[in-house]
């Protein structure tokens, strides 16, 4: 395989598992949590 074939493999892989990860979080951490977190956090 050569090397540019490899690099956009690779990259593919990366957004892949980049995009399951977000939709992984989203499906498992409710948003109300999201919202209690980020709440103390306006102004910085």
């Amino acid at each position: 395989m050569k090397a540019p074939v490899r690099v956009g493999l690779y990259g593919l892989l990366l957004v892949v598992l980049f995009l399951a990860s977000m939709l992984l979080a989203d499906a498992l951490v409710p948003a109300a949590w999201v919202e209690a977190w980020t709440g103390g956090t306006t102004g910085h």
